[in-house]
């Protein structure tokens, strides 16, 4: 029997538009400077992560890593506090507690694959009111500290705080926070470019494939998450 090419067409179409997308972007820059070389690796290695992350593949880890520790830097150069924070002091070492926690849910057939289930209706109702109200509190104290788009920055922090805690206990509705988190976050990225940051076309670029990648892993998750609704499971 042939075996499968471990990537599908469309996760292949998110590697690539990624990739090439870069390409085009340093072919036409003028000049070239360490930021936007991170930028692009950040970039690329998001992609890598998220679309393993769909996957539910535990290496999605190791590009994690990458990921968060490089993007951190390039918020850090726009003034998006939230989004540094949030990088930097919690991806960071979420990578860490996530890999380990992965590994203790994978499936019997599988030495890299996870498996999914879904949150109850009463918990996805207290998660949406809590959301909503940090989101409020974390705006007002970004507001203080003169973040350039408060609500949109505590969005995408305080929804992503909560997303990847669900990512690492692997529940599907993770999928759907980050549908939310990545609208927001391209929406502030292309507010950035208009003000001038040059560099952050190519981070919205990546927001724009998650996106597309948030909705291909909710499809996914959904399915797995409904396959193990027949077999007992605690948190």
């Amino acid at each position: 029997m042939k075996k499968k090419f471990f990537f599908t067409p469309y996760e292949l179409f998110l590697l690539i538009t990624i990739i090439v997308f870069n390409i085009v972007i340093f072919c036409l820059k003028k000049e070239y400077d360490i930021d936007s070389v991170l930028s692009a690796i950040a970039t690329i290695s998001g992609v890598f992560c998220v679309v393993l992350v769909a996957k539910g593949h535990i290496s999605n880890y190791i590009f994690g890593l990458i990921q968060v520790s490089l993007y951190a830097y390039c918020s850090w150069g726009v003034g998006y506090w939230g989004e540094v924070v949030l990088n930097a002091f919690y991806y960071v070492p979420m990578q860490f507690i996530g890999f380990f926690m992965w590994r203790k849910r994978i499936v019997e057939s599988s030495k890299t694959e996870v498996k999914a289930r879904s949150l109850s209706t009463r918990q996805r109702v207290i998660g949406l009111i809590g959301c909503a109200v940090l989101v409020v509190i974390c705006a007002e104290v970004l507001r203080h500290f003169k973040d350039p788009a408060p609500y949109l920055d505590s969005t995408t922090t305080v929804l992503s705080v909560v997303a990847m805690l669900l990512m690492v206990k692997t529940y599907s509705e993770q999928w759907i926070l980050w549908i939310v988190v990545n609208v927001a976050t391209i929406t502030m990225w292309l507010m950035s470019y208009f003000r001038g940051e040059g560099d952050a076309i190519i981070i919205s670029s990546m927001w724009v494939v998650y996106l597309l990648n948030s909705i291909n892993g909710f499809i996914q998750w959904d399915r797995k998450a409904r396959n193990e609704l027949r077999k007992p499971d605690e948190l």
